[in-house]
């Protein structure tokens, strides 16, 4: 791990300085990163181009003033990317064409978008709808290109630079911890809140559980100890309810199918039956466990004000029922409203990706988008046995949170490349059976993936 370091001491460097200009050196910032990125295509710098769009999103995550620079340059970051990206298509072939199967979804978004209210929120409904269209083209296609080129090393340190910000949490918890605490009490790292960085923390968790199970021996035992150390860690000292309840529903449905889908599936009926049982009674059982302080079950009947949200965006999609206004709708509406439900004890949106989607493209958005998130699982069930149980586990966590719906976050970023390792024909073994005469089953029955 050390040596990861000492091989990179580069790219961390070039972070470093994109940060203190970012902080201290005014609009020269949106400048220097796009010339740097320039520089770096000309290098091959290709990875340290994908992880650099990573940390701006990360910096855009946080609440400090002092970083309100990384909102504006994220945009430019993806716009660029993207130029760089159609410049040198060539050499990013063959193309992953994962965007495709979310095509019809990305129509009914232009046609909600042309339905938005107002000139003002048009504009910043273009900009969202763009950069959702481009998240699903540039993140895999880099992904895809550098597992090519660098194969299994590519995750590794991958997995490292996801690790680094975990770790570097701790570090700010310590050298200035009301940067790391939210209002003084919960611990959320470099994120904006804790919610995201346990958001982080579960999709950076599934991320190397299956790069562990495709690759047995990518990583040493002392590198998966610390490494899941850090991310367990985190979690608990985020106090993310969301986050812990994921991993529970991620590791019991793994076990399940991991003894055979049909098991699976029978456990996944029957956990809807007591699904209702366990959330009228969530509270008793939390307190009976001695767990009442860590989930906070003073807010956990309220939902920490998440009902009022999803019963007030009720109100509103029932008068865009079918077809929405478009990305960002949901904000803009709740932002109208922010003194009110403020009112009610509740900041922020939504805090559902379902329910915003539904505000934003409507009925017909949301089915649309269901219908390929699905395909993407199923998709991947046919090269690893934990597909529906990250379907399971995304989207509870994205039930109680809209990162789902972003495209420009770090959350957003994480997700999108789970869907590329889980369905890239190249990364993921793909089981395979081909008969041998009338019934002789081949002994190679995985492809393994090449590790140029």
């Amino acid at each position: 791990m050390l040596q990861y370091y000492k091989e990179n001491i580069q790219m961390f460097i070039i972070f470093a300085i994109w940060l203190v200009v970012g902080m201290y050196g005014g609009p020269v910032i949106y400048g220097l990163v796009p010339l740097a990125m320039v520089l770096m295509k000309r290098k091959g710098m290709h990875e340290e181009l994908l992880l650099g769009y990573l940390f701006i999103l990360i910096l855009s995550d946080s609440l400090e003033s002092s970083l309100l620079f990384a909102k504006d340059l994220k945009n430019i970051y993806i716009t660029v990317m993207a130029l760089l990206l159609f410049a040198d298509i060539k050499n990013f072939q063959p193309f992953n064409k994962f965007y495709k199967i979310f095509i019809p979804f990305f129509i009914i978004s232009i046609i909600t978008m042309l339905n938005s209210t107002s000139d003002a929120f048009f504009f910043t409904s273009l900009q969202k709808t763009i950069s959702y269209f481009l998240a699903f083209l540039i993140i895999p296609n880099f992904v895809s290109r550098l597992y090519r080129e660098e194969g299994t090393q590519f995750l590794k340190r991958m997995m490292f630079f996801l690790f680094t910000t975990l770790l570097i949490g701790f570090i700010v918890k310590y050298l200035s911890p009301t940067t790391a605490l939210l209002l003084g009490e919960r611990f959320r790292g470099v994120f904006g809140g804790p919610n995201g960085l346990g958001v982080f923390c579960v999709l950076t968790f599934i991320s190397f559980y299956v790069i562990n199970d495709f690759f047995p021996d990518l990583f040493s035992k002392n590198e998966r100890i610390i490494i899941f150390g850090t991310i367990l860690l985190s979690i608990v000292m985020c106090g993310s309810r969301n986050a812990v309840v994921t991993l529970l529903i991620f590791y019991i449905f793994q076990r399940f199918f991991s003894l055979s889908p049909f098991f699976g599936f029978i456990f996944f009926l029957v956990t809807i039956f007591v699904a209702e049982i366990v959330s009228s009674n969530a509270t008793a059982i939390v307190v009976s466990l001695g767990l009442g302080d860590y989930f906070r079950t003073k807010t956990l009947e309220e939902g920490s004000g998440r009902y009022i949200a999803w019963g007030f965006a009720w109100e509103q999609i029932k008068n865009n029922f079918f077809i929405g206004k478009g990305f960002a709708y949901n904000e803009f509406y709740m932002r109208q409203h922010y003194g009110m439900l403020l009112k009610l004890n509740h900041q922020g949106g939504i805090h559902n990706s379902f329910l915003t989607f539904w505000m934003d493209q409507g009925l017909i958005g949301l089915l649309l988008y269901l219908r390929s998130y699905i395909l993407t699982f199923i998709k991947a069930a046919q090269k690893t046995k934990f597909a529906f149980p990250i379907m399971f586990a995304v989207s509870f966590s994205a039930f109680f949170e809209s990162w789902l719906v972003g495209s420009l976050s770090p959350f957003a970023f994480m997700g999108m490349f789970v869907f590329s390792i889980l369905t890239d024909d190249d990364i993921a073994p793909q089981i395979v059976e081909s008969k041998k005469g009338d019934d002789e089953i081949s002994d190679e029955s995985v492809i393994k993936p090449s590790l140029t």
